[in-house]
C-alpha cells in the first residue's frame, strides 16, 4: 500500500514538471502536433519512470510477520496471549489511502455517467454516414462535439451557413483520435485528482486539440474572420460531457488569438531539444545510484543463492562454550512452575549467563523488550523478522544489544543469555515462526 501512493506521488512530481516545461517553453508556439505529441510523451513517461528506480539497501527483508507468542501472568495457569505487531503496522488504519481510493472510486463513476450520457444521445437521435464517421443529428440546440468516430451536431446547425466548418472542425477532433487523449487524461484523473497540475495538464490538450481542429479548418476554409465569427455565434451552446471534443469550449479567447498569431520560427524548433535534458534530468533524480549501490546490486546478483540461505533461521543462536546444551525441545513437557503439561513451542537452551546469543538469519529488529517482571513472562526479549515468511524470538535475556528497526546479519551478536522473566535458571527460549505458524527450531539448526 505505502508501495503504491509512492508510486502515484512520483509520477504526480514527474507529470507536474511536465506540464511546467510545456507553459513556460512550448505553449506559446504553433508546433501544435508536436505539442500534443509531447503531452502525450509526458503522461506515459510519469507512469513508467518511477519503475525505473534500482536503489537498493543492503539487506532485503520482505517478511514482516506478526509474531504471536504466551506470556504467562502469574505462576498459576492463566496464560495471556500478546500480538506483537510489526513496525509498520503500529499505526491505526490508513485513512489517507481510504479517502483517495474513495474520491478516486467518485472520478471513475464519473467517467461511466459522461459515457452513458454520450450512449443516451447515440440511441436518442438520428444517425446519419458523413464520410467514414457517423453523425449524430440532436435535437436539442447544442454545440457540436465529437467522440471517436461519432460526430454530434444540432438539427438546427446542420445544412445551416457554416455547418460545413463546423464538421470539418468535429471531423478533424475524430480524424486524429483525439478521443484517445481525452479518455487517457480522465482516467490519469482518477488516480491523481489530488494533483492541481493534472487539470491544467487536460486544459493543455483541449487547447492543442482546438488548436489543431482550428487549424484544419482553416487550411480548407482560408477565411479566419468569418470562421471566428462562427466560432462566437457557438459560445451560447454546449453539452457538457468532458470525454467530448468539443466545438465550443472555453477557450475561445485563445483560439482566436491563436489563429492570428504568426507561425513559429524555425529558431523556435531548437526549443523541442530541450526535452532531451529535461528527461535525462528526471531520469537521473527518479533512479539515480551511487556506485556503492550499484556494487552492492552487483554483490547481491551473484550471492543470490548464498543471501536465500541466510534469510532462513539455520544455525544454532547460543554460542557453544562449556556448558551448553538444549535442556527442553519442541513439544508436550511439563510447565516447571505449574508442573502441567501442556505445549512448549520452543526450544530452551542451557547456557552459563552473559554467553552471546546470534540472529539466526539476516534480518531486521521488530521488537526489543527491556522491562520486565520477575518470575513473569518472557523477560528481556528480542523478535526478529526474515525473508520467506520467518520470525524468531529469542526469551529471558539478561542484555538486550541491538534496537529497534536495525538490519541484522546472520551470525551478528544481539544479545546475551540470562535468567529474566518467568524462567529457573539461565538460558535461552528461542522461538521459530514460519508464515504465522510455530515451528521446531531444531530442524532448522
Amino acid at each position: 500500500m505505502i508501495a503504491f501512493l509512492t508510486y502515484i506521488i512520483e509520477t504526480a512530481i514527474s507529470v507536474s514538471i511536465f506540464y511546467i516545461f510545456y507553459e513556460l517553453f512550448l505553449k506559446r508556439d504553433t508546433w501544435f502536433r508536436f505539442n500534443r505529441y509531447y503531452l502525450l510523451f509526458g503522461i506515459i513517461f510519469s507512469f513508467i519512470l518511477p519503475l525505473l528506480d534500482f536503489s537498493a539497501s543492503s539487506v532485503v527483508v520482505n517478511s514482516q510477520n506478526q509474531f504471536e507468542f504466551n506470556e504467562y501472568i502469574n505462576l498459576g495457569s492463566t496464560i495471556s496471549t500478546f500480538k506483537e505487531q510489526s513496525l509498520d503496522a503500529i499505526s491505526n488504519p490508513n485513512y489517507l489511502m481510504i479517502v483517495y481510493l474513495i474520491l478516486g472510486c467518485l472520478f471513475f463513476v464519473r467517467i461511466l455517467y459522461q459515457l452513458f450520457k454520450i450512449l443516451k444521445t447515440v440511441n436518442a437521435n438520428e444517425i446519419i454516414k458523413y464520410k467514414n464517421k457517423k453523425l449524430v443529428l440532436m435535437n436539442n440546440n447544442s454545440s457540436p462535439f465529437s467522440f471517436y468516430n461519432y460526430i454530434f451536431i444540432s438539427k438546427d446547425d446542420y445544412g445551416s451557413i457554416g455547418s460545413n466548418e463546423l464538421l470539418l472542425h468535429e471531423f478533424t477532433h475524430a480524424k486524429q483520435m483525439h478521443s484517445i487523449d481525452v479518455i487517457l487524461l480522465e482516467l490519469i484523473l482518477v488516480l491523481q485528482w489530488f494533483n492541481p497540475f493534472i487539470y491544467r495538464y487536460r486544459l493543455a490538450f483541449k487547447e492543442v486539440h482546438e488548436y489543431l481542429a482550428d487549424r484544419g479548418v482553416l487550411m480548407a476554409k482560408n477565411d479566419k474572420i468569418a470562421y471566428q465569427k462562427l466560432i462566437l455565434d457557438q459560445i451560447e451552446k454546449s453539452f457538457h460531457v468532458n470525454l467530448a471534443s468539443q466545438f465550443n469550449y472555453s477557450l475561445t479567447k485563445n483560439r482566436i488569438k491563436m489563429m492570428t498569431r504568426i507561425k513559429s520560427g524555425k529558431l523556435s524548433k531548437f526549443k523541442i531539444l530541450l526535452v532531451l535534458p529535461l528527461v535525462a534530468i528526471l531520469l537521473m533524480a527518479f533512479s539515480i545510484n551511487t556506485s556503492k549501490e550499484f556494487n552492492i546490486i552487483t554483490k547481491q546478483i551473484h550471492t543470490q543463492s548464498q543471501t536465500h540461505i541466510n534469510s532462513v533461521p539455520s544455525i544454532f543462536p547460543v554460542k557453544k562454550v562449556e556448558g551448553v546444551r538444549i535442556s527442553s525441545g519442541f513439544g508436550m513437557h511439563i510447565h516447571p512452575y505449574t508442573k502441567k503439561e501442556r505445549m512448549h513451542n520452543a526450544v530452551d537452551i542451557k547456557a552459563p549467563e552473559g554467553t552471546p546469543i546470534y540472529a539466526t538469519a539476516d534480518g531486521m529488529v521488530r521488537k526489543v523488550r527491556h522491562s520486565y517482571k520477575n518470575e513473569k513472562g518472557y523477560g528481556k526479549y528480542i523478535i526478529l523478522d526474515h525473508e520467506d515468511g520467518y520470525s524468531t524470538l529469542y526469551a529471558h535475556l539478561s542484555a538486550c544489544d541491538v534496537k529497534e528497526g536495525q538490519e541484522v546479519k546472520q551470525g551478528d551478536v544481539i544479545g546475551f543469555v540470562g535468567n529474566t522473566g518467568q524462567s529457573t535458571a539461565p538460558h535461552l527460549h528461542y522461538e521459530v515462526q514460519k508464515d504465522g505458524e510455530l515451528v521446531d527450531p531444531a530442524k532448522y539448526f
